[in-house]
């Protein structure tokens, strides 16, 4: 399964700050708040700063993007990390929406379980309460000029659901890899030039469980392979992407791996740097790596502690039901 990131250009040549909203409805029938069934409505409000900077260029807002629906285990406390990236390389923090204007009807905490955590590293801590409880997620992202600025330069928002599932028989999840490893590793490339991007599944449950699916969350002009079989463990997709003129800024792509349990692997993501006449530096960061909550270079028993946090988090394997309702509403 491939889901591709819609866009709408709007020319804002004589604009130094704008403010972009998009409200609407319904979300799917969600668990909380108390009540609200399929009545959920969503809003998403963007502030956006344009203006020259010192080094004489437009301020760029940071970028960020997240796979949806994801599947966690009931009971146990589950990292999930939002994936950023910011070509200013400008200090980037997550928090909960917070006002009707950025989350509509499944602003936090009322939309999500208690001790709900979003750490300012896009960190999100949560623990699923009931098997078969729907969330939705709704997540400010902003940009600032240093460690010290209080007042955000952009403000963008991602929204995703979360599904609690029963525990799978099998303790292992997939792990899924790609040929970047590093945390703030991105890759800059031409316009017009093509690139290849091996993601490779592997599983460590019984033979009897296959990969049948890498699904990936990408920009436009990509194209997937079918998925191939390469050993009894591992299976592969072959990505290959030729940028346009249009998709000159930063870009992230997003995979994850589901096997014939519809257990889902950790999520993979990579980012790029698009530009017309040369091969760009990297100058932004990606958040978070190939792997969370932690990297996974077996099938061994991990626990990985959080930022900011001293609570241990076992990285958890899940069962889930269906990979159905998409919900990709990201600005």
């Amino acid at each position: 399964m491939t889901v591709i990131q819609s866009s709408t250009v709007i020319d804002v040549q004589n604009a130094s700050y704008c403010i972009v909203i998009y409200a609407s409805g319904n979300w799917r029938s969600l668990s909380l708040p108390n009540g609200i069934g399929i009545l959920g409505r969503w809003s998403l409000l963007c502030s956006i700063d344009l203006e020259l900077r010192s080094s004489d260029r437009h301020n760029t807002p940071p970028v960020a993007i997240m796979i949806s629906p994801r599947f966690i285990p009931v009971g146990i406390s589950q990292t999930i990390i939002v994936p950023t990236m910011d070509a200013d390389n400008d200090q980037v923090r997550c928090r909960f929406a917070n006002t009707t204007a950025e989350c509509a009807s499944v602003c936090p905490p009322n939309s999500l379980p208690i001790g709900t955590i979003m750490f300012p590293n896009c960190t999100l801590l949560i623990t699923g309460s009931n098997v078969a409880d729907w969330y939705a997620v709704a997540i400010v992202i902003e940009d600032f000029i240093d460690s010290t600025a209080s007042l955000p330069l952009s403000t963008i928002l991602v929204q995703f659901i979360i599904n609690v599932q029963q525990k799978s028989s099998c303790p292992y999840r997939p792990l899924l890899t790609g040929p970047t490893t590093s945390s703030d590793q991105c890759i800059g490339i031409k316009v017009g030039t093509s690139f290849n991007i091996e993601l490779i599944a592997e599983n460590f449950c019984p033979n009897s469980t296959i990969i049948k699916d890498i699904a990936i969350l990408s920009f436009r002009f990509l194209t997937k392979t079918l998925i191939v079989q390469n050993t009894t463990a591992l299976w592969s997709v072959l990505l290959t992407w030729t940028p346009a003129a249009v998709q000159v800024g930063s870009q992230i792509l997003c995979a994850i791996a589901i096997d014939s349990d519809n257990v889902q692997s950790n999520q993979y993501c990579m980012s790029f740097i698009v530009a017309v006449e040369r091969v760009p530096s990297c100058p932004g960061q990606i958040i978070p790596t190939t792997v969370d909550p932690t990297t996974l270079t077996t099938a061994d028993y991990i626990t990985s502690t959080i930022a900011d946090s001293t609570t241990p988090t076992t990285v958890d394997y899940t069962t889930a039901s269906e990979y159905t309702d998409e919900y990709v509403l990201s600005i």
